[in-house]
């Protein structure tokens, strides 16, 4: 075996073998540019977050604008038929249903559902549901109403407004 000489790599290597261990054991030391590099890493993913959550948010107040935008458009729509035609928008209860106004009614009726579909859990919209539906109970309680054209849920609700609603009764004709 060959003697092992001191020279200035092996000097003190036998005398602490235990010193080298702990030091390979333990993470090394991090410069202050890496931890620059940790923190700027960190901002970033936050503000990738925040970006997110942004369009998120802007997304969903543009996706509701535009529902009010179309409701706004489909009761403009029914004010101008209104509008119009004066003889049929300001009928009363006690005329009776002639295919011109059955015409307007369920042109009106047809805003109406478009609006409860859209917006009619809001209160604003829901009296201006109302009132449409209103106007035009002479239409809705005479049988001309054809029920079957609209959805099963809105002519529940119009039933809930109008108690002596009257669908038409089409026979064998779809």
């Amino acid at each position: 075996m060959e003697p092992v000489t001191e020279g200035p790599e092996n000097r003190g290597a036998a005398a602490q073998p235990h010193h080298q261990q702990r030091v390979e054991s333990e993470p090394p030391p991090r410069s202050v540019l890496q931890l620059i590099a940790l923190g700027v890493s960190m901002i970033l993913a936050l503000s990738a977050i925040a970006s997110l959550l942004f369009t998120l948010w802007s997304y969903n107040r543009n996706a509701q604008a535009q529902v009010q935008l179309l409701a706004l458009n489909s009761l403009q729509h029914d004010l101008d038929l209104a509008l119009e035609h004066p003889d049929l928008a300001t009928r009363g209860d006690d005329q009776p249903v002639d295919p011109r106004y059955g015409w307007f009614a369920a042109e009106a009726m047809n805003t109406a559902q478009i609006l409860w579909m859209l917006v009619g859990q809001q209160a604003d919209w829901q009296r201006s549901i109302d009132a449409i539906v209103r106007r035009n109970r002479s239409f809705l309680r005479s049988g001309a109403f054809v029920c079957d054209d609209f959805s099963p849920d809105f002519v529940g609700y119009l039933r809930k407004r109008v108690s002596a609603l009257k669908c038409a009764e089409l026979g064998n004709a779809q």
